[in-house]
């Protein structure tokens, strides 16, 4: 246990300027979005001290007209008046049907972060194990008293385990910078999307996006493999080779043979992360029950056959990533 500890602390002092990096950048995004929601917030409460109201015109929530929306302030008083053939008596359920759009704006910012992160873990899969050969320190850490298995064990555990726990802490952040936006904006604003926000459970909403991305993580394996095996064997440019050459020789097929099933067993992989989101939060975000909104269920996913078939094609690019990686390859 403790080298497998020592090893994945190597990944870490290897990585962590990366992974620091990408926090930072990430960081001066969400204050950068602060800085527009400030100068936004100016501009509503200069409007609302001029004309006396907000006046919002035909709102639609999820495709469902509410109708003409007055927001007015009364001393410290929120006052909203709801007009239009279709507008609702009870304010509560308005409040409930603004939490649908609400939540799925959450869902498309962590999609986001997701994507991001996932994007940076393509250069550390593909650099995993060809960095080593590059500056022949692979014979170095193979004369340690460690087997390869731990060796290659520690840096496929360190990517999974960095892409779902720095996705998680930019998920956090992104939802802290949100509720800190609404926030600046003042009354009535604030007022308002506090009970707006009050409808949806964050740790309800946090667990759903856990099990997701645990369902990806294991889904990615194939692909983190692969990257991996092409690292250990060419001479340069791993992540271009590892994708650049399935795209090659996918257009080439379709040339060659005037058929895209390479084409569709590519683009079936990379869509079948979103195709699960789908399924799960369209149906849950048309319900609601008791004002709370309904969250998905991503654990069916990784217990079921496609997941099996994940695991024996990981299992057998790790047998081959084992067997190039034994006979030290050297970069240059």
């Amino acid at each position: 246990m403790k080298p497998m500890l020592i090893l994945l602390k190597r990944e870490w002092l290897e990585w962590k300027r990366v992974i620091i990096g990408t926090i930072l950048v990430v960081t001066f995004l969400n204050l950068l979005m602060l800085l527009s929601v400030s100068r936004g917030s100016d501009w509503f409460h200069e409007t609302l001290e001029r004309d006396g109201h907000i006046n919002m015109e035909d709102v639609q929530f999820n495709d469902e007209e509410v109708g003409d929306i007055d927001i007015r302030m009364n001393g410290n008083e929120i006052e909203v008046y709801i007009d239009g053939s279709a507008s609702m008596d009870n304010f509560n359920q308005v409040l409930n049907q603004a939490a649908k759009p609400v939540i799925i704006g959450l869902r498309i910012g962590m999609q986001l972060t997701f994507a991001f992160v996932l994007f940076l873990s393509l250069f550390y899969f593909s650099d995993a194990i060809y960095k080593e050969r590059a500056d022949s320190s692979t014979l170095f850490y193979r004369s340690l008293p460690v087997s390869d298995h731990q060796l290659l064990g520690s840096k496929i555990l360190s990517g999974l385990v960095g892409v779902i726990g720095l996705t998680l802490f930019l998920t956090l952040e992104y939802l802290l910078f949100m509720r800190v936006a609404i926030i600046m904006m003042g009354d009535p604003v604030n007022t308002m999307a506090a009970a707006v926000f009050d409808r949806i459970s964050y740790s309800s909403l946090l667990w759903d996006w856990f099990s997701y991305l645990i369902f990806a993580a294991i889904r990615m394996g194939p692909l983190a493999l692969f990257l991996m095996l092409v690292g250990s064997y060419v001479k340069g440019r791993p992540l271009l080779v590892g994708i650049g050459g399935p795209i090659l020789l996918s257009i080439s097929y379709a040339i060659i043979f005037r058929s895209a099933i390479l084409f569709r067993t590519i683009g079936n992989f990379l869509w079948g992360f979103n195709q699960k989101m789908i399924e799960q939060w369209d149906i849950t975000s048309k319900s609601l029950e008791g004002g709370t909104v309904i969250y998905g269920d991503f654990w069916g996913y990784i217990f079921n056959f496609e997941t099996l078939i994940s695991l024996l094609v990981s299992g057998l690019l790790y047998y081959g990533l084992w067997m190039t990686y034994k006979k030290n390859i050297p970069a240059g």
